[in-house]
């Protein structure tokens, strides 16, 4: 694949879906607890919460750290350190997406870069990501968003990758051995 096509394609379309996307459901949940988007400047700790099944709910959480938030100590350190901190990440992974072969490792980059936006504009825009993804009901305690499903499918994605090149070399080592000792 040329690369202008593939960056236009897994760094640009991929990740732009995902922006639009996350910051579209993060808009639809805000609305459905009817409250402004800036909630999290204005309430770190909104708590609000509707029951939709025995399996999933909605609630309402302002991260101010990073995944599962964790490191959320200093606030307005973290939001500007943070929020600095995905760019960085997406342009060394665009660098790296620039190098890339693999269709899966291409695709995963795309989905890290698009979540890693998703989340960075919330922290830019008002200190906190908006989550509300809620599956604590069987048994998952963190509330998550759309831009969190996209970095954990990226990284089970490179996951997969790793684990495929390490069967395809595990049977290259294989058939080489055979071919030196017949």
């Amino acid at each position: 694949m040329k690369l202008r096509k593939k960056l236009w394609l897994y760094g640009g379309l991929i990740p732009a879906g995902i922006v639009a996307f996350d910051q579209l459901t993060k808009a639809w949940a805000l609305g459905k607890f009817s409250v402004p988007h800036n909630i999290c400047a204005l309430n770190p700790y909104p708590g609000n919460h509707i029951e939709i099944s025995s399996v999933f709910d909605l609630s309402l959480v302002c991260n101010q750290g990073v995944s599962f938030g964790l490191f959320r100590e200093h606030a307005d350190i973290g939001r500007y350190a943070l929020t600095i901190f995905a760019i960085i990440m997406a342009i060394v992974l665009l660098f790296w997406l620039n190098k890339e072969k693999s269709k899966l490792i291409s695709v995963s980059l795309g989905f890290i870069i698009g979540g890693a936006i998703g989340n960075a504009i919330d922290r830019a825009l008002y200190g906190a990501v908006t989550d509300f993804l809620n599956f604590s009901d069987i048994g998952f305690k963190w509330v998550f968003n759309v831009a969190d499903m996209s970095i954990n499918i990226g990284v089970a994605g490179l996951l997969l990758s790793m684990f495929f090149q390490w069967r395809a070399e595990k049977a290259a080592s294989a058939t080489t051995d055979k071919n030196t000792e017949s």
